[in-house]
């Protein structure tokens, strides 16, 4: 029987992989790192150590896939989302951000999304045990399931069209990861939730043209560029006290922060 990882040993793998990193601020151990952190519940180190990674390997997908995991523990499920969709634009094959998204879509309620996502993972990992129990679970019968009275059937659509309406909106108010989403929806077969993700995009940002012009290919309908609005110039606000620069936190600081943390959780644990 495999014993679970006791503090004692994350936390001399914790040190292990910090002392790689101080090293090679681009290796690729940020990941282990940062799941290591995250399996001894000290979410805001994993997450921090999850962005450092991402900031300096932005095209491994694995990192995001480890970003999103950690948000998702933390609640975050917006920002969760947009991270496993950015690890799937880069690899459209991640089992890790597959099922991530899948479990993700179970919290908003839509097990129909998340069946399909499991069913491309499946397809691409065919002996993939995790995906398959997955699979399995959604489709076990839920004897406590009752079916609801009329009055509730009656206000059931309403709530549907909330939760179908609900589309992750990006990190920061930009509109590319969200277009990244869409994206793995359309590859995926999926084009009314890419639809729905364009039409909040452009309910957010109605001059958005490239959401505009993808929606309308979508939907198959023709696309002219709207003729821009004339708006009145704004004021600008003159501010009399100029702004103070704020210096970076250089990679060197967080690392050397960390050490001095790690020494000072060795010193407890022992």
């Amino acid at each position: 029987m495999i014993q679970p990882k006791s503090g004692g040993s994350l936390i001399g793998k914790i040190s292990s992989y910090l002392q790689i990193v101080s090293k090679d601020p681009h290796s690729t151990a940020f990941v282990p790192l940062a799941e290591a952190y995250r399996q001894i519940g000290l979410l805001d180190d994993a997450l921090e150590a999850a962005r450092m990674c991402t900031s300096m390997l932005p095209n491994f997908s694995p990192g995001f896939a480890t970003l999103g995991r950690i948000l998702g523990q933390m609640g975050r499920v917006d920002e969760a989302m947009s991270a496993f969709a950015r690890a799937l634009s880069i690899d459209r094959q991640s089992q890790s951000a597959l099922t991530g998204l899948a479990r993700l879509h179970l919290v908003r309620g839509e097990r129909d999304l998340a069946r399909k996502i499991l069913q491309q993972a499946a397809e691409f990992h065919p002996d993939d045990e995790m995906v398959e129990n997955m699979l399995v679970a959604l489709d076990l019968p839920r004897p406590w399931k009752e079916e609801p009275a009329r009055s509730v059937v009656e206000e059931l659509p309403t709530a549907r069209a909330v939760v179908e309406e609900a589309v992750v909106e990006s990190v920061g108010g930009e509109p590319i990861p969200t277009a990244t989403l869409a994206e793995i929806y359309v590859k995926q077969g999926l084009i009314d939730q890419a639809v729905r993700v364009y039409e909040e995009i452009l309910r957010l940002e109605p001059g958005n043209v490239m959401a505009a012009r993808r929606l309308a290919e979508l939907r198959g309908e023709p696309f002219a560029v709207p003729a821009p609005a004339a708006e009145p110039k704004p004021v600008e606000a003159v501010s009399l006290t100029p702004p103070r620069p704020q210096k970076p936190r250089q990679p060197l600081e967080v690392f050397e922060g960390w050490l001095q943390a790690i020494q000072i959780r060795r010193a407890h644990v022992q």
